[in-house]
């Protein structure tokens, strides 16, 4: 059988003995470890705190976003008459979120283009999800024009929750100039069902992008800038950027811009106003 040297032997007792110290130093009988690690944190800068109560996002989803394109594989939504050239809901929202997850992976981003009812929706992680709908097709007033925000009913995190709509307001008033108009979504109630289901450390919210009456041709034209609103939106929440004064998110009332002495003729799909001179 091999001896150790006497020099080696004195070695391996040296050692022993001051890894056995550094754990009697550290954590002396009858103080539990958990409680030195808390302590610990609780030492940690005011940041530090504050990043510790924030919800985790795994590794592999932490470019992760969710789109999904209302009603896309379910049914049609809203399905306008012949003045509006008979287009549909779902071939609007399927159109600018695409649009969205194209600018979205161009940023470095893994994006899900997801269905209304989609399976991937049960315990989805990821840094957001965003679900794209439109108001109705029927004329309601001079006034029925602009876009909402709002999140999923079920809101782990208020403070993310506010942030992500936030920017989503701010970032989509900035590229398309429409009117806010506040968080109550028209869209079927039972279409939320799903988003209910995602992970809780998953911020979501709901977006509808414009009214199909007498927002048709800015939907239809000028979809790029809806898109492109939505995409800083999220990119806004997910960079923690900046937004504008609260006082920019004030719902805006234009019914009283109109007169009876106003003429108004129709186009497909939005309703003009001309001034007389």
């Amino acid at each position: 059988m091999k001896t150790l040297s006497p020099f080696r032997a004195i070695f391996i007792i040296l050692i022993t003995a001051i890894i056995s110290a550094t754990v009697f130093i550290f954590f002396s009988p009858g103080q539990d470890i958990d409680l030195y690690l808390y302590n610990q944190l609780s030492k940690s800068t005011p940041d530090q705190k504050e990043n510790a109560e924030l919800p985790v996002v795994l590794p592999n989803d932490q470019s992760r976003i969710g789109i999904v394109a209302g009603h896309w594989g379910f049914d049609t939504g809203h399905v306008c008459g012949k003045e509006l050239n008979n287009v549909q809901e779902v071939d609007v929202n399927l159109r600018i979120a695409t649009m969205v997850r194209n600018i979205l992976v161009k940023a470095g981003y893994n994006v899900d283009l997801l269905h209304e009812f989609d399976p991937q929706l049960s315990d989805y992680t990821g840094l957001a999800l965003l679900a794209i709908h439109n108001d109705t097709c029927d004329f309601i007033n001079e006034a029925a024009s602009g876009y909402k925000v709002s999140s999923t009913a079920h809101v782990s995190y208020p403070a993310e929750a506010k942030k992500f709509n936030d920017c989503l307001v701010d970032r989509y008033q900035r590229n398309t100039e429409l009117p806010f108009r506040g968080n109550t979504i028209s869209s079927d109630s039972e279409m939320f069902y799903s988003y209910n289901m995602i992970n809780d450390y998953t911020t979501a919210s709901v977006i509808e992008t414009g009214y199909l009456n007498l927002d048709y041709r800015f939907l239809t034209e000028k979809t790029e800038k809806a898109a492109q609103g939505i995409a800083e939106g999220i990119l806004c929440y997910i960079n923690n950027e900046t937004v504008s004064e609260t006082d920019n998110f004030k719902q805006v009332d234009y019914s009283t811009a109109f007169t009876e002495d106003n003429k108004r003729f129709i186009l497909p799909g939005i309703d003009f106003l001309q001034y007389s001179r």
